[in-house]
Protein backbone atom coordinates (compact mmCIF):
# COMPACT_ATOMS: atom_id res chain seq x y z
CA UNK A 1 0.00 0.00 0.00
CA UNK A 2 1.37 3.38 -1.03
CA UNK A 3 1.65 6.25 1.25
CA UNK A 4 -0.44 8.78 -0.42
CA UNK A 5 -3.76 6.16 -0.48
CA UNK A 6 -6.13 6.76 1.84
CA UNK A 7 -5.84 4.32 4.96
CA UNK A 8 -9.27 5.04 6.86
CA UNK A 9 -12.36 5.69 5.99
CA UNK A 10 -12.61 9.09 7.07
CA UNK A 11 -9.57 10.13 5.00
CA UNK A 12 -10.86 8.39 2.13
CA UNK A 13 -14.00 11.00 2.46
CA UNK A 14 -11.56 13.97 2.74
CA UNK A 15 -9.41 12.70 -0.89
CA UNK A 16 -13.14 12.34 -2.73
CA UNK A 17 -14.02 15.84 -1.12
CA UNK A 18 -10.92 17.57 -2.11
CA UNK A 19 -11.45 16.35 -5.85
CA UNK A 20 -15.15 17.00 -5.65
CA UNK A 21 -16.31 17.43 -9.34
CA UNK A 22 -18.26 20.88 -9.80
CA UNK A 23 -21.88 18.68 -10.28
CA UNK A 24 -21.47 17.49 -6.78
CA UNK A 25 -20.45 20.72 -4.72
CA UNK A 26 -23.13 21.95 -2.42
CA UNK A 27 -23.82 25.02 -4.96
CA UNK A 28 -25.28 22.98 -7.61
CA UNK A 29 -27.63 20.88 -5.22
CA UNK A 30 -28.78 24.74 -3.81
CA UNK A 31 -29.60 26.36 -6.67
CA UNK A 32 -33.55 27.41 -6.59
CA UNK A 33 -32.63 27.80 -2.50
CA UNK A 34 -32.97 31.37 -1.06
CA UNK A 35 -30.68 31.03 1.05
CA UNK A 36 -28.69 27.91 0.77
CA UNK A 37 -28.55 26.93 3.94
CA UNK A 38 -28.19 30.04 6.33
CA UNK A 39 -31.26 30.55 7.95
CA UNK A 40 -34.09 33.30 7.25
CA UNK A 41 -33.60 36.16 5.23
CA UNK A 42 -30.33 38.37 5.11
CA UNK A 43 -28.44 35.87 7.09
CA UNK A 44 -25.05 35.22 5.91
CA UNK A 45 -24.87 38.67 3.59
CA UNK A 46 -22.97 41.81 3.95
CA UNK A 47 -21.24 43.49 6.18
CA UNK A 48 -22.73 42.77 9.27
CA UNK A 49 -21.65 39.05 9.54
CA UNK A 50 -17.95 40.08 9.09
CA UNK A 51 -18.17 42.45 11.72
CA UNK A 52 -17.91 45.58 9.04
CA UNK A 53 -16.40 46.07 6.14
CA UNK A 54 -12.30 46.57 5.56
CA UNK A 55 -10.33 47.52 8.85
CA UNK A 56 -13.08 48.71 10.86
CA UNK A 57 -12.61 47.52 14.47
CA UNK A 58 -9.68 46.57 13.66
CA UNK A 59 -9.23 47.90 17.55
CA UNK A 60 -11.97 46.53 19.08
CA UNK A 61 -13.54 43.09 18.03
CA UNK A 62 -10.68 42.33 15.19
CA UNK A 63 -7.98 43.06 17.74
CA UNK A 64 -7.06 39.33 17.45
CA UNK A 65 -5.82 40.38 13.90
CA UNK A 66 -3.36 42.93 14.74
CA UNK A 67 -1.95 40.38 17.04
CA UNK A 68 -2.16 38.21 14.61
CA UNK A 69 -0.65 40.16 12.09
CA UNK A 70 1.77 42.37 14.32
CA UNK A 71 0.92 45.37 13.08
CA UNK A 72 1.66 47.03 16.74
CA UNK A 73 4.28 45.76 19.15
CA UNK A 74 3.38 47.40 22.02
CA UNK A 75 0.03 45.27 23.31
CA UNK A 76 -1.23 48.00 25.75
CA UNK A 77 -1.68 50.49 23.17
CA UNK A 78 -4.87 49.74 21.31
CA UNK A 79 -5.01 53.21 18.95
CA UNK A 80 -7.77 56.00 19.37
CA UNK A 81 -10.52 55.85 21.71
CA UNK A 82 -14.02 58.33 21.32
CA UNK A 83 -14.63 60.59 18.56
CA UNK A 84 -13.49 63.45 17.43
CA UNK A 85 -15.76 66.44 17.80
CA UNK A 86 -16.51 68.71 14.47
CA UNK A 87 -14.54 71.79 15.38
CA UNK A 88 -11.23 69.36 15.38
CA UNK A 89 -12.63 67.99 12.28
CA UNK A 90 -13.07 71.01 10.71
CA UNK A 91 -9.86 72.84 11.70
CA UNK A 92 -7.80 73.73 9.08
CA UNK A 93 -3.91 74.00 9.52
CA UNK A 94 -3.09 76.12 6.69
CA UNK A 95 -2.61 76.81 3.31
CA UNK A 96 0.96 76.02 1.86
CA UNK A 97 2.46 77.61 -1.31
CA UNK A 98 5.93 76.90 -3.28
CA UNK A 99 7.93 78.86 -4.35
CA UNK A 100 7.73 78.46 -7.61
CA UNK A 101 4.03 78.81 -7.92
CA UNK A 102 4.57 82.27 -5.86
CA UNK A 103 6.96 83.27 -8.52
CA UNK A 104 4.47 82.33 -11.65
CA UNK A 105 2.06 84.49 -9.29
CA UNK A 106 3.63 87.76 -9.10
CA UNK A 107 2.52 89.43 -12.10
CA UNK A 108 -0.56 89.03 -11.75
CA UNK A 109 -0.85 90.07 -8.20
CA UNK A 110 0.97 93.20 -9.09
CA UNK A 111 -1.81 93.83 -11.80
CA UNK A 112 -4.46 93.40 -9.23
CA UNK A 113 -2.86 95.55 -6.52
CA UNK A 114 -2.14 92.45 -4.22
CA UNK A 115 1.57 93.01 -4.09
CA UNK A 116 3.44 96.11 -4.56
CA UNK A 117 6.76 97.13 -6.19
CA UNK A 118 9.54 98.86 -4.26
CA UNK A 119 12.21 99.89 -6.28
CA UNK A 120 13.22 96.33 -7.98
CA UNK A 121 11.70 94.30 -4.99
CA UNK A 122 8.21 93.13 -5.23
CA UNK A 123 6.14 93.27 -1.89
CA UNK A 124 3.82 90.36 -1.27
CA UNK A 125 1.82 89.28 2.06
CA UNK A 126 0.92 85.93 1.62
CA UNK A 127 -0.95 85.70 4.95
CA UNK A 128 -3.46 88.06 3.14
CA UNK A 129 -3.65 85.75 0.53
CA UNK A 130 -5.01 82.96 2.70
CA UNK A 131 -1.20 81.22 2.84
CA UNK A 132 0.28 80.37 5.87
CA UNK A 133 3.28 78.44 4.30
CA UNK A 134 6.10 78.50 1.91
CA UNK A 135 8.00 76.17 0.92
CA UNK A 136 11.03 75.62 -1.42
CA UNK A 137 9.64 73.71 -4.65
CA UNK A 138 10.25 75.47 -7.65
CA UNK A 139 13.05 78.62 -8.46
CA UNK A 140 12.85 82.70 -8.48
CA UNK A 141 14.50 85.08 -10.16
CA UNK A 142 12.92 88.13 -9.02
CA UNK A 143 14.06 89.93 -5.60
CA UNK A 144 11.41 89.50 -3.18
CA UNK A 145 9.96 90.65 0.33
CA UNK A 146 7.52 88.15 1.50
CA UNK A 147 5.70 87.62 4.85
CA UNK A 148 3.89 84.19 5.72
CA UNK A 149 3.98 82.56 9.14
CA UNK A 150 6.17 79.96 8.28
CA UNK A 151 8.96 79.45 5.55
CA UNK A 152 11.60 76.65 5.18
CA UNK A 153 14.79 76.57 5.32
CA UNK A 154 15.30 75.67 1.14
CA UNK A 155 12.67 78.76 0.47
CA UNK A 156 14.90 81.33 2.81
CA UNK A 157 17.85 80.28 0.73
CA UNK A 158 16.57 80.86 -2.76
CA UNK A 159 14.91 84.09 -1.57
CA UNK A 160 18.63 85.26 -0.67
CA UNK A 161 20.05 83.92 -3.64
CA UNK A 162 17.82 86.21 -5.27
CA UNK A 163 18.31 89.21 -3.15
CA UNK A 164 15.09 89.34 -1.59
CA UNK A 165 14.37 88.74 1.94
CA UNK A 166 11.13 86.73 4.19
CA UNK A 167 9.96 88.16 7.05
CA UNK A 168 8.50 85.31 9.34
CA UNK A 169 5.86 86.21 12.03
CA UNK A 170 7.23 85.84 15.56
CA UNK A 171 4.34 83.94 16.79
CA UNK A 172 4.95 80.68 15.01
CA UNK A 173 9.12 81.29 14.78
CA UNK A 174 11.29 78.64 14.64
CA UNK A 175 15.03 77.82 13.98
CA UNK A 176 14.39 78.05 9.79
CA UNK A 177 12.17 81.12 9.97
CA UNK A 178 14.72 84.03 10.72
CA UNK A 179 14.54 86.93 8.88
CA UNK A 180 16.87 86.36 5.96
CA UNK A 181 18.42 89.85 4.56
Amino acid sequence: MSTLEPRTVHQLVLVKASRLTTRFRKVRHQRGSRTHGWGTSGQHRGSGSRGGTGRAGRYRHKKSLLIKNKEFVNLHYVGKKGFTSVPQRTKRTGQAVNLGQVSSMLERLIDEKKAQLEGEKVVLDLKQLGFTRLLGGGSISRPIRVTVDHCSESALEKIKEAGGEAIVSPATTNTATTAAK
